[in-house]
C-alpha cells in the first residue's frame, strides 16, 4: 500500500501596487497569522501566479514586461476561518484592496495581468463599477 503524504502549503499573500501605508498595515496583520507577504512589481503582468508565489514547476515567462495598473492581492494556503479573520482585520485596519482572490489549482497558471483583469470585471459587475465597502 502506498501512502500519500500531503504537506500544508505555505501561507502567503501576493500583492501588487499596494501603497506603503497599506503594506505596513498588512505586515502587522499577516505576521500575527504567520503569513508571508510577497510583493510583485507592477510590470510583472506577464508572469504566472505560480511563478510569482514560488511554486515548483513554474519559470519566468521570458515575455516582455506588462504593467498591471490595479492594486491586487492573491491569497495562497489560507482558507476558511483564517481567511475570514484576515479579511475582517484588513477591513478594521482600513486596508482597502478591491481586487482580491485566492490562488487555486485552476488559476495558478494565469498571468497576474489576466487575473487582475478578470477580478476587475467581476468587481464592476458586483458593485456597479464603484468601489466596494
Amino acid at each position: 500500500m502506498k501512502s500519500i503524504i500531503k504537506t500544508k502549503p505555505e501561507k502567503m499573500l501576493l500583492t501588487v501596487n499596494i501603497t506603503p501605508d497599506e503594506l505596513s498595515k498588512l505586515d502587522n496583520i499577516l505576521s500575527s497569522h504567520s503569513i508571508k507577504v510577497i510583493t510583485a512589481d507592477s510590470d510583472d503582468g506577464n508572469e504566472q501566479l505560480g511563478y510569482l508565489l514560488g511554486f515548483k514547476g513554474f519559470k519566468p515567462s521570458g515575455k516582455d514586461k506588462l504593467n498591471v495598473p490595479q492594486s491586487c492581492a492573491v491569497f495562497s494556503g489560507i482558507e476558511g476561518v483564517e481567511l475570514t479573520a484576515v479579511l475582517r482585520e484588513m477591513r478594521t485596519a482600513g486596508v482597502r484592496i478591491d481586487l482580491k482572490a485566492v490562488c487555486t489549482a485552476y488559476n495558478q497558471r494565469w498571468t497576474l495581468s489576466e487575473l487582475a483583469s478578470e477580478l476587475e470585471k467581476e468587481h464592476k459587475a458586483m458593485n456597479g463599477g464603484g468601489r466596494s465597502e
